[in-house]
């Protein structure tokens, strides 16, 4: 069921925001961290949750909106993907730049980094302890089925699924590592 789908994601984004996390430990005691790996983090929170993650929750709150009225708390969900996008790209832009040699600061790596896992954790926490809840309150057996056949698009996870993509392998045996 979609509902299942999109909190397994949830429970994803969480252990990548768990490895982002650990950077940051690293960074302030001034120590060594890989900046690649931090990209195929952020790289990955992108892609997967642009392109299939994202696509989901939003068959859900649409559905839900035309089926069961607006709410202001949900109709701002589309607006904080979008943002959420931008912020992950113009953090991203920084990971590269630190990869081409550019010279960022430390602290304002630092603070970066941490805005923008702050930002990726208020919207689980919205979705999960409000939107989400909402939803499961009211859908009955014939909304999920509706909602799950809007959806068309491919579910292997290039980190977590069977196969994984060539570029997120750091990432994906870091992830096993960690369990």
């Amino acid at each position: 069921m979609m509902i299942e789908q999109i909190r397994r994601e949830h429970s994803y984004i969480v252990r990548l925001l768990a490895i982002l996390a650990n950077k940051v430990d690293l960074l302030k005691q001034e120590q060594p961290v890989n900046y690649s790996l931090i990209k195929e983090v952020v790289d990955y929170l992108s892609e997967y949750s642009e392109k299939h993650h994202h696509p989901k929750e939003d068959i859900l709150y649409h559905y839900y909106r035309e089926h069961y009225g607006a709410r202001e708390d949900m109709d701002n969900l589309a607006f904080e993907h979008k943002l959420l996008e931008c912020k992950t790209h113009a953090f991203m832009n920084i990971v590269e730049m630190i990869l081409q040699d550019a010279v960022v600061p430390h602290h304002l790596f630092i603070e970066q980094l941490e805005s923008f896992m702050h930002a990726q954790k208020d919207h689980l926490t919205l979705e999960e302890t409000t939107i989400l809840p909402m939803i499961c309150e009211r859908f009955i057996a014939e909304d999920w089925q509706k909602v799950q056949s809007q959806y068309t698009g491919d579910e292997d996870d290039p980190v977590f699924g069977e196969t994984i993509a060539e570029h997120y392998a750091q990432l994906a045996k870091r992830v096993r590592e960690t369990g």
